[in-house]
């Protein structure tokens, strides 16, 4: 119903605009094609303050971390499962949603509650630090429709701009990225075996992972907010002297 709401607006009103903008190529291209309307591409991406990585807050632990609403459709409890194999990680849930509770008992069930901690809600200017200390961070999306599969999380643009390397789905935007500048791990598959292998495979490669790390530095200074923020003051400029 809140679906249809919505398209029934987007198809009555859009038509009378000269000006739109979306957060991804992908998406812009689609509504391109749905409105006969040109999109613009504004992406949420931080402003350019380089951070950097820090040390983890376990020496010689490689820290996971995953930033986001623990809701359905995340790869979180695929995540947590695979720990199993992943011994030497510790992983770090940072936010609440619909399955906090059932994300929870499913770590004590299997025995991971040691390897797998919850932070529960963190304020935006707490969070860089965790992200900082981290090893890899997680992007990881269940093919749950179009939103999901034209996603550009801002997350990723973080973990980019600590200079920590991404795990994240093979999709459209996040592939196009990797073409730019190789900062993370494409998942072909959200499955116990891809993601333990992916992370198996960059651990074994400490070159790999250098390499990430300074893709990540050079991507940082590209995706930054006063780039897009140039984009999005040009679209207002246009509709102020329509």
């Amino acid at each position: 119903m809140v679906k249809w709401f919505w398209e029934c607006v987007a198809k009555c009103f859009l038509p009378f605009y000269k000006h739109a903008y979306t957060v991804g190529p992908g998406l812009a291209a689609l509504f391109e094609q749905k409105y006969g309307l040109p999109f613009s591409v504004v992406r949420n991406v931080p402003k350019g303050i380089i951070t950097g990585p820090q040390a983890p807050p376990i020496p010689g632990s490689k820290v996971v971390v995953y930033q986001g609403a623990l809701n359905e459709g995340r790869g979180i409890e695929t995540m947590i499962l695979a720990m199993h194999q992943l011994p030497q990680c510790q992983l770090i849930l940072a936010g609440e949603g619909d399955l906090s509770k059932k994300l929870r008992a499913l770590a004590t069930s299997e025995g991971l509650s040691k390897q797998v901690e919850f932070l529960g809600f963190v304020k935006p200017d707490e969070l860089k630090p965790w992200t900082q200390k981290a090893w890899l961070t997680l992007n990881l999306l269940e093919n749950k429709g179009l939103s999901y599969y034209y996603s550009l999380a801002n997350k990723f643009f973080d973990s980019v701009q600590a200079q920590v390397p991404v795990l994240t789905m093979d999709f459209p935007e996040y592939r196009a990225l990797n073409a730019a500048y190789e900062v993370a791990i494409l998942l072909p598959d959200l499955t116990v075996n891809a993601v333990v292998q992916a992370i198996q495979t960059l651990e074994s490669d400490p070159e790999k992972y250098a390499k990430l790390q300074e893709n990540c530095r050079k991507a940082g200074e590209h995706w930054i907010w006063e780039k897009e923020e140039a984009t999005l003051l040009r679209i207002w400029a246009s509709v102020a002297s329509d």
